[in-house]
């Protein structure tokens, strides 16, 4: 069976974006591979890795100064690397013979010296990565990971008033955000219930005691059976957002991060999601008409069908085998 080694990390600082991706495309790999990880020791990154042995992952643990020469000591047919710190003289040190190895990107800082390109943002055919230097590209949102719970959804019903909002910043917030947006929100007194979740990096004991009448809060919820309960969503725009598409929730978006940046105005250009700072998120709010968001849930759903993983994991093993 051939070996495939991820490189990814999460944790409470960095937040668990590239571990619940890789984890998404792995569980596909995994059908015909042997997946396993490559992690920091860090203790920061202790939650990622808890994680993924949870859910069965072999993780192979390094410090920063011996992960390069750990890695090449690992056999395996295929890595693929999700990280922001790591650039060309990375990819040259791990490269091998008789190995592949790919790059989950996002935010294109150069051209990188591998095999495949994954980029899975509206965004990425906007990047133009020079193709000639990869053997295969695969961009653009044909590819996002998610979960199975959003594989196919079915068509959305909007309800002609919005009654119900959930509030979704991602899996962690050190900059406390999401009690910034409820505060916000609370300013004046509207017929609406606020789903807030709170994800499983927020920093300990965040908002345990907070108590309104109006405020809802979620520690492990599926989020696809909230996504479909609520009316409306507030999120970052991280991978939530693509999640909000294919369940046909229309969405305010708001920049948590600047890596988020090149999403947020590419999304809001499709009309897949209206854009809003923490500050004015109760006008934009009080914006979303009936039309508005029946517009934007069928543009979503048009997008976004959770597919992503099932093609980019089979096109990985199809590259692997041919070459």
């Amino acid at each position: 069976m051939m070996k495939i080694l991820i490189r990814a990390d999460g944790g409470k600082t960095i937040g668990m974006g590239h571990i619940m991706r890789t984890s998404v495309l792995a569980e596909e790999l995994r059908r015909c591979a042997e997946v396993s990880y490559v992690c920091s020791e860090e203790e920061e990154f202790d939650f990622g890795v808890n994680f993924l042995r949870q859910n069965g992952y072999f993780v192979y643990r390094f410090s920063e100064e011996n992960l390069l020469s750990k890695i090449n000591d690992i056999a395996y047919d295929c890595m693929i690397v999700d990280s922001y710190n790591v650039d060309a003289n990375f990819f040259k040190s791990v490269k091998r013979a008789g190995s592949f190895l790919g790059y989950i990107d996002d935010l294109k800082k150069e051209e990188y010296p591998v095999d495949f390109i994954v980029n899975q943002n509206p965004y990425a055919l906007d990047l133009n990565y020079t193709e000639e230097n990869y053997i295969e590209t695969f961009l653009g949102i044909t590819y996002v990971l998610l979960r199975k719970e959003f594989q196919n959804p079915t068509k959305r019903y909007i309800n002609p008033i919005c009654k119900d909002i959930l509030v979704t910043i991602g899996g962690s917030d050190i900059n406390r955000i999401t009690e910034k947006i409820i505060q916000n929100i609370l300013k004046e007194e509207l017929d609406m219930t606020l789903h807030v979740v709170i994800g499983p990096a927020f920093p300990k004991g965040y908002l345990d005691t907070f108590s309104h009448p109006k405020v809802k809060l979620y520690y492990n919820p599926i989020m696809s059976h909230l996504m479909k309960k609520c009316d409306l969503a507030v999120s970052a725009c991280g991978s939530t957002v693509y999640e909000l598409a294919a369940c046909g929730t229309p969405t305010i978006g708001i920049v948590v991060a600047d890596n988020q940046m090149m999403a947020y105005e590419k999304l809001k250009q499709l009309g897949i999601i209206k854009g809003s700072n923490v500050e004015n998120i109760l006008d934009s709010i009080k914006e979303m008409t009936y039309e508005k968001r029946l517009e934007m849930s069928r543009k979503g759903q048009e997008l976004v069908d959770g597919l992503g993983a099932k093609r980019l994991a089979s096109e990985i093993i199809r590259l692997i085998t041919k070459e």
